[in-house]
This record gives structure tokens, C-alpha cells and sequence, in this order.
């Protein structure tokens, strides 16, 4: 078991609101990821960062610890972080700002198939998102975060078609190393997705 240290922006990670600066980011999430290394974490994950300015900050605060990190962004179905930045172009300016570059990239708070349309985007077909991008933290709604924002009901998608539209991000991610559930997910979610995983080896 390892035991990561949750991290997020600083606004609303669905509107994108209050974004910090590269420079005010950074100064913003270094405590965290100081206390977080202090308290023996084995690593560190920065969830649902829907812009780039704050995700680069965040990394670079991240990379002054001695800890592994991943970067997850907030993405929609065009392939964009809510603030616009395509994956392909969020992923390598991190990866060129700083010293220690995450472990991977991925996507939370999203259903597989919004994060499937994403990443067959053209401008995300690239081998540096196929490389770097290993996995989701999923919904169990295909509604676009738009449509959840806010919303009064659980919205929620049926255990197996869930993790059939995981597995089915095999053909444009080389590997899916990182599984697992978020908003609207539950025990029987996990376990079909854990049966499909298991299904592959």
C-alpha cells in the first residue's frame, strides 16, 4: 500500500475561477507538499487541476520535495483543460518547468468516454501524451462537468459499462497503470473495474 497526499487548486476546479500564477502557485502549494513529505507521504497528487499557470506551479512545488508526484488534470471532450490548454501542450510545458518531471499525467473527476473523445482529439494524438498519460480516477457519469456543476442529483452509470469504457481507453493510452473511482462511484464500480484489470493479465 502506498499512501499519497492529495492536493488540488486553489479555486474551482470546474469553472477554472481564482487561477493562480506559475510564480503564486508554486509559493501558494509549497506547505502542503512540505508537510506532506514531513508526515512520511510516498508520494504526492495534485487532483483535478483544470488549468495550466497554477498546474505548472503546483508542479514545480511539488518537484522541490524529494517525492514521486502526478499531475491530474480537469479535462472535456474537446481535449482541453478547462482553461483551454490542450493535454499535448499542458504536458510538455510541465514537463520543460521543472527540475523533476511527474511520474505521469492523468485525468479525475471525469467519465472514461469524455476522457476517450479528449485524447482522440488530433492535437492530443501525439507519442508524448500516449507515453505520458497513464490513467483515470473516474466519474460514474458520462455528463460533461458543465452539467454536473451544481447538480442536486447523484448521477451515477452501471458498474460494467463503466469499467468496459476504462478498458476501452487501452487504444489511446500505451499503458493504463493508474485506475480508480471518483464522484458517483462505489464498491461494485471498483470491483468491476478491478475484475476487468484482472481479466487482462
Amino acid at each position: 500500500m502506498y499512501i499519497g497526499g492529495l492536493m488540488g487548486c486553489k479555486g474551482d476546479a470546474y469553472q477554472a475561477t481564482e487561477v493562480l500564477s506559475v510564480e503564486h502557485a508554486k509559493q501558494f502549494h509549497s506547505w502542503a507538499a512540505e508537510l506532506f513529505e514531513q508526515a512520511g507521504a510516498d508520494f504526492l497528487f495534485a487532483g483535478i487541476m483544470p488549468a495550466l499557470t497554477e498546474a505548472v506551479g503546483m508542479a514545480q512545488a511539488m518537484a522541490e520535495t524529494s517525492l514521486p508526484y502526478i499531475i491530474s488534470f480537469m479535462v472535456s471532450s474537446s481535449g482541453h483543460l478547462i482553461d483551454g490548454n490542450s493535454i499535448d501542450h499542458a504536458i510538455r510545458v510541465i514537463d520543460n518547468s521543472t527540475r523533476q518531471r511527474p511520474l505521469c499525467y492523468m485525468a479525475n473527476c471525469v467519465h472514461p468516454r469524455v476522457l476517450h473523445q479528449a485524447l482522440n482529439n488530433p492535437v492530443n494524438q501525439t507519442l508524448l501524451v500516449r507515453e505520458r498519460f497513464c490513467g483515470i480516477q473516474s466519474n460514474s457519469s458520462p455528463l460533461s462537468s458543465a452539467e454536473l456543476d451544481n447538480a442536486i442529483e447523484l448521477h451515477c452509470s452501471d458498474s460494467n459499462e463503466l469499467a468496459q469504457d476504462i478498458m476501452g481507453l487501452r487504444s489511446v493510452i500505451n499503458q493504463i497503470k493508474i485506475v480508480g473511482g471518483c464522484c458517483g462511484t462505489d464498491n461494485k464500480h471498483l470491483e468491476k473495474i478491478a475484475n476487468a484489470i484482472v481479466r487482462l493479465t
